[in-house]
């Protein structure tokens, strides 16, 4: 029985070499770092909110909503 990975990794393999190059970096980036649904410019930019103090406090529902209009998840 042909698992999912092996699926994938077969349609990735009958990809062009350049295609298969941009997708395997795709890959170890995502392996390397915690799933999230941020990419990694998108966390600095949260990280640099949450070291700026400006008193403002929000509730979790204005954080979320925030970030949705932001970043469109």
């Amino acid at each position: 029985m042909t698992t999912r990975i092996d699926a994938a990794i077969d349609r990735l393999r009958a990809l062009p070499e350049a295609e298969q190059e941009m997708i395997a970096a795709e890959i170890e980036l995502l392996l390397a770092e915690p799933a999230s649904m941020l990419t990694m410019e998108q966390w600095h930019e949260v990280e640099v909110e949450l070291d700026s103090d400006d008193g403002v406090r929000l509730s979790h529902n204005d954080v979320m909503l925030r970030m949705r209009a932001r970043f469109g998840r």
